[in-house]
C-alpha cells in the first residue's frame, strides 16, 4: 500500500481532472491516427507533450510509479519526434501506449478510491521494460527478440555523444523548499528539450527521495550540451521554480569548425528544430555552413508564442468547478423556486387585489426562470466525451474478435445534464460490445451472402426531441431471431402469457430481462447471462427508457430516451380526492372533458375512449392508487391523453389545477422496498402551500 503525500490532498481533484483529460486526448489522437494510418509530426509532438505534462504533474504529486511510466513512454516518442523516419511499421507503439493509458487510468482510479489516504500501488515494471525495448527497436539498437535491461538510459539518442563542448553547472535550491529531489527532477524536465546531451548527479532523483539530503549538502550537478545556445539553458535554470542560485563548474569550449561531422549529434528535422530551439534568435553566429536559417525559426517561434498567448487567453475564460458545488447551487435554485411558489400561492393572499404584488411576482418568476435556465446550462455537457470513449471499445474488439467494422458517431455535440452523462457510460459500453459481439456477423461470407458489404457498420447517434435526448446504438448485423429468443425465454420460464400473444417487438425486448443471454459461449465480452437487464436498470435510474428494434438479417437498434435533466420539470397539477399529482407536461398530448358517446368497452370490459377515430385505454387514478373521491363519473372529471415510448393512455383525474414548475425530490430510501416507482410514481415535490405532490411516471404507468 502507498500513501498520498501530506499536503497534496487539496491538489488531488485538479490532478485527476487534468490527467484524465489528457489521457482522453491521448486516446483520441491514437485512435484517429491509427484509423487514418497517418502519424504526422504534429500528432507526435502532441503525444510527447501529453506524456511530458503527465510525467511532471505525477512527480509533483509524489506518484513516482506513474511519473516513471510516463517518462519511459515520453522517451519512446522522443525517438520518434527526433527521427520521424523510424515510422515504418509501428503498430506495436499503439498497443504499448494504449497499455500505458489503461494502466494510468487504473492507478488513478485506485488513488481516487483511497481509504484514509492509502491506495494500492501498481507495479509497472513489465510495461516499462516493454517501453524500453520499443524505444531501442525504434533506435535500431535492439530487435524484437532482444531483452532490454530495466535500467537502460532514458537519453539513448544522446548517450553516445562525447562530452566535448559540454557545460557543467551546480544548482542550489531555496532553503526549506522540501522535496529537493523532485525539484531537481522537474528542472531536468524543463531543460531536457534544449539539450542534445544531458546527465546529472545524483542520477536517481526521480525515484529516490533520499537524494534530497545529498542535494541540500552538495548541490545538484548538471552536465549538458545545448542544441543551440548555452545562455538560453542557463536562463531556464536560473528562472526555474525554487532555484536559489547556480554556479558554472566547467564551461563549454568553443566548437571547432573543423570538427568531424560524425562526432556531431544528428541534425533534427525542421519540425523538431522549431520546437526544440525557441531561442535560436539569440544563438552565437556560426560559420555559414552551420547556420540553421534563423529567419524561419524566428517566424516559427513567433507563431508558437502567438498560439500560446491565444491559448492562455482562452484558458482565462474557462474554469473548472467541482460538480458537488454545482449540485449545491442547483439545490439552492430548486429551493428558491419552491419558496417562490409558497409566497405567490400563500392562502392569506386569496381574494385580495394586489396589483403591485402581482407585478413584482411576475418579475420574480421571470428572474427565477432565467436563473434556473442559467444553472441548468452550466450543468449541460456534450455527449462527445462518452461517445469518443466508445471508439476505444470498438478498436479493441476489432482486434480481438477479428471483425472489420466502421464506427460512425453522429450528434456528439448534443448536451445533457452532467449527472446523466456520467450514468450513461456503462450502458453505452455494454450496448456497443453487444453489437460488436452479438450483432456483427463472425463470418464475412455470411455478410456477402446476405448482400451486405464485407465491413460491418456500427453507428452511435444522439438527437434532441421535445425535452428528451434520443440515443441510438445501431448495427447492420444479423439482427435478432425471434424464434431463438422465444425458445430461450420458454426454457428459462420467463414468459408471462401464451407465446401466440407476443408481438415481434415484445419478443425482442425480452432480452432486457434479468439473466437473459443468447450467447452460447462465455467470452470476454458477453455470454454470462447478465448485462442487458443492468443496462435497462441504469438507463431507468436516469429517468430514461430503452427499447430494442431489430429485424432478422438486417440489423439491431437499441434506442435510449432520457430527459435533458432530472431535477426540475414543467408539470401539470391535477387532483384526485384530497391528493395532488404532477404529470410531466412533456408527456401530455392534450386534456379534455369526456362525452358519453366517446366511452367504449373492449372485449375484456376495459374502459376505452374514442378520440378522432382512435381508441385509447382509460386509467382511473382513484382506482389505481386506492383514493376516495366523489368524482367517479368520466363526464365530470378531466382526462389527460399522455404518450411515452410510442404508447398512449388517458388518465382520469378529478380536475386540473394548472401548470407549475416543480423540483423533483426522490423518495426516501426506506420506501425502496415497496417498489413505488414500478407503480407509476417517479418522485415527489413540495407545493406552494407546503404540501406534497406525487409525480406521475407515465412510462411505468402505461407499461
Amino acid at each position: 500500500m502507498a500513501r498520498i503525500e501530506p499536503g497534496m490532498e487539496a491538489m488531488l481533484d485538479m490532478y485527476f481532472y487534468e490527467t484524465n483529460s489528457l489521457l482522453e486526448q491521448l486516446d483520441e489522437i491514437l485512435l484517429r491516427t491509427e484509423q487514418a494510418n497517418v502519424f504526422d509530426s504534429e500528432d507526435i509532438k502532441e503525444i510527447f507533450r501529453i506524456m511530458h505534462t503527465i510525467k511532471g504533474s505525477s512527480a509533483m504529486m509524489g506518484f513516482e510509479n506513474l511519473s516513471v511510466l510516463a517518462h519511459k513512454a515520453e522517451d519512446m516518442f522522443f525517438v520518434i519526434r527526433e527521427n520521424p523516419d523510424v515510422i515504418t511499421d509501428v503498430s506495436f507503439v499503439y498497443d504499448l501506449v494504449f497499455q500505458v493509458s489503461d494502466s494510468y487510468k487504473a492507478q488513478i482510479e485506485a488513488i481516487q478510491n483511497n481509504e484514509g489516504g492509502e491506495y494500492e500501488l501498481m507495479d509497472f515494471t513489465d510495461l516499462i521494460n516493454k517501453l524500453l525495448k520499443g524505444r531501442d527497436i525504434l533506435l535500431g539498437e535492439a530487435s524484437a527478440d532482444e531483452a532490454v535491461p530495466a535500467a537502460a538510459v532514458a537519453e539513448a539518442p544522446a548517450a553516445a555523444e562525447q562530452n566535448d563542448g559540454s557545460t557543467t553547472v551546480k544548482v542550489f535550491f531555496e532553503d526549506g523548499c522540501q522535496m529537493e529531489n523532485l525539484r531537481a527532477f522537474l528542472l531536468i524536465n524543463t531543460i531536457r528539450e534544449e539539450c542534445s546531451f544531458l546527465e546529472f548527479t545524483p542520477s536517481d532523483v526521480e525515484t529516490n527521495p533520499d537524494t534530497s539530503k545529498y542535494i541540500i549538502e552538495n548541490g545538484f550537478l548538471i552536465k549538458f550540451k545545448p542544441i543551440d545556445n548555452v545562455d538560453f539553458v542557463l536562463k531556464q535554470i536560473e528562472s526555474a521554480l525554487n532555484v536559489q542560485s547556480y554556479e558554472v563548474v566547467s564551461a563549454a569550449a568553443p566548437a571547432s569548425s573543423e570538427a568531424p561531422a560524425a562526432e556531431l549529434p544528428p541534425e533534427p528535422k525542421a519540425e523538431s528544430v522549431v520546437q526544440a530551439a525557441p531561442a535560436a534568435a539569440s544563438a552565437p553566429v556560426a560559420p555559414a555552413a552551420e547556420v540553421k536559417e534563423p529567419t524561419a525559426v524566428e517566424k516559427a517561434q513567433a507563431a508558437v508564442e502567438k498560439a500560446q498567448a491565444a491559448s492562455g487567453m482562452q484558458k482565462q475564460n474557462l474554469i473548472s468547478v467541482n460538480l458537488a458545488k454545482l449540485d449545491a447551487l442547483h439545490d439552492i435554485v430548486g429551493e428558491i423556486i419552491t419558496t417562490e411558489s409558497m409566497v405567490i400561492s400563500n392562502p392569506d393572499l386569496e381574494g385580495l387585489e394586489l396589483e403591485s404584488f402581482n407585478k413584482a411576482a411576475r418579475q420574480l418568476r421571470k428572474l427565477t426562470s432565467e436563473l434556473q435556465d442559467t444553472v441548468m446550462s452550466i450543468r449541460m455537457v456534450p455527449l462527445a466525451g462518452v461517445f469518443q470513449k466508445m471508439n476505444r471499445i470498438v478498436r479493441d474488439m476489432r482486434k480481438k474478435l477479428g471483425k472489420e467494422v466502421d464506427f460512425i458517431i453522429e450528434g456528439e455535440e448534443t448536451e445533457v445534464d452532467k449527472s446523466i452523462v456520467d450514468s450513461l457510460q456503462d450502458p453505452l459500453m455494454h450496448l456497443v460490445r453487444n453489437c460488436m459481439d452479438h450483432g456483427i456477423e463472425d463470418d464475412v461470407k455470411d455478410r456477402i451472402n446476405a448482400g451486405k458489404p464485407e465491413k460491418g457498420t456500427l453507428k452511435l447517434s444522439a438527437q434532441n426531441a421535445s425535452g428528451e435526448v434520443i440515443i441510438t446504438v445501431q448495427d447492420d448485423g444479423a439482427g435478432i431471431d425471434p424464434e431463438k429468443i422465444l425458445a430461450k425465454a420458454r426454457r428459462q420460464g420467463i414468459l408471462t402469457k401464451p407465446e401466440s400473444e407476443y408481438t415481434e417487438k415484445e419478443i425482442q425486448n425480452l432480452i432486457l430481462l434479468p439473466g437473459f443471454s443468447t450467447n452460447e459461449q462465455v467470452t470476454e465480452f458477453s455470454g454470462r447471462g447478465v448485462g442487458m437487464d443492468v443496462v435497462k436498470a441504469n438507463v431507468e435510474k436516469c429517468g430514461g427508457t430503452i427499447v430494442v428494434d431489430s429485424k432478422k438479417g438486417v440489423g439491431t437498434a437499441f434506442i435510449i430516451k432520457i430527459p435533458l435533466t432530472l431535477a426540475i420539470i414543467d408539470g401539470m397539477e391535477v387532483t384526485c380526492g384530497d391528493l395532488v399529482f404532477t404529470v410531466p407536461i412533456s408527456t401530455i398530448k392534450e386534456s379534455f372533458k369526456a362525452e358519453a358517446s366517446q366511452i367504449l368497452r373492449d372485449t375484456n370490459n376495459n374502459e376505452m375512449i374514442m378520440i378522432r377515430g382512435v381508441c385509447y385505454p382509460i386509467l382511473r387514478m382513484h382506482e389505481k392508487f386506492g383514493i376516495e373521491t366523489d368524482v367517479t363519473d368520466l363526464e365530470e372529471g378531466i382526462l389527460l391523453l399522455v404518450e411515452t415510448d410510442n404508447k398512449s393512455m388517458c388518465i382520469f383525474a378529478d380536475k386540473l389545477i394548472g401548470e407549475q414548475q416543480v423540483v423533483v425530490k426522490p423518495f426516501p430510501k426506506y420506501l425502496a422496498k415497496y417498489k413505488i416507482k414500478n407503480e407509476g410514481l417517479s418522485g415527489c415535490t413540495i407545493m406552494g402551500d407546503g404540501s406534497i405532490s406525487l409525480i406521475i411516471d407515465t412510462n411505468s404507468l402505461i407499461g
